[in-house]
């Protein structure tokens, strides 16, 4: 069977007349995007890695914060609700799923979309904020290990003061402590590079700072992505024993050690 081109007649060209266009996908997608009031978004048919007879839609939007959902995740109806890959044997009932598929999706999918063009938190970086930290990282790290008092410490040390500082500010408004939580990810940058082990670059394509090459790794980090991620969790989850910000640090001396054992203390 022509996957595409069945999809394309049931329910591509529906979706076309909408505003979305087919997209060359990986093997096993067949994905269909649009983009609104500077969102993208995505509706795409995936077929299981396993079974070729079973196939599902997934909803993205790169809208901050927000995940890949399918229809159990907002579908009541029951079939909808419980399963996760629709089955088919033939063509015929291929063309059938792809039928209720599109019932689905005008009837619940695309109002859901615009639900998930908006971003999941209030707590959302900034371009300027992003721009600010890669441009004045050193000075917000100078500044913030002497509030802190970290000077000399070690880098789990460190990063527990982290932690520490951001429990005290979980019940703040993400407005006022957001020039904190970009002190913190200098800091915390500074500190997973020991010091100057990498380098901070802008992405342009997406408005980011991030750090490359963390300890000579292949590794780059959002690092206020990943500050700001890490207190809206424990805010909204009120579940400080989830520890982000060490996990990370020991995945990267992990590598770093496997690359070099001669300097495993």
């Amino acid at each position: 069977m022509n996957m595409k081109k069945i999809i394309h007649e049931e329910l591509g060209q529906e979706l076309e007349k909408i505003g979305f266009h087919y997209v060359s996908g990986e093997r096993l997608f067949w994905p269909y995007e649009r983009e609104k009031d500077g969102i993208k978004q995505e509706i795409m048919v995936a077929r299981d890695r396993y079974e070729k007879g079973y196939i599902k839609v997934i909803f993205h939007t790169n809208a901050y914060m927000q995940k890949p959902r399918e229809f159990n995740d907002f579908v009541l109806e029951e079939g909808a609700k419980h399963w996760d890959f629709w089955g088919f044997d033939n063509e015929e009932e291929l063309r059938d799923v792809l039928k209720e598929f599109k019932r689905l999706i005008f009837t619940y999918g695309l109002d859901f979309l615009e639900t998930i063009s908006r971003p999941a938190t209030d707590a959302v970086p900034t371009v300027e904020k992003q721009r600010y930290l890669y441009e004045h990282h050193q000075e917000l790290c100078k500044k913030y290990q002497e509030e802190l008092g970290t000077e000399g410490k070690s880098a789990e040390e460190v990063i527990g003061i982290i932690n520490q500082k951001m429990e005290e500010i979980l019940d703040r408004p993400y407005a006022e402590i957001e020039d904190m939580l970009m002190g913190f990810a200098a800091l915390y940058g500074h500190t997973i590079c020991w010091g100057d082990r990498g380098e901070w670059v802008w992405n342009e394509e997406k408005g980011w700072c991030q750090i490359e090459k963390v300890l000579g790794l292949r590794r780059a980090e959002y690092i206020l992505n990943l500050v700001v991620y890490e207190w809206d969790y424990w805010r909204k989850h009120k579940d400080i024993k989830t520890r982000g910000l060490s996990w990370k640090y020991e995945a990267i001396i992990k590598d770093y050690y496997i690359k070099h054992p001669e300097e495993r203390p």
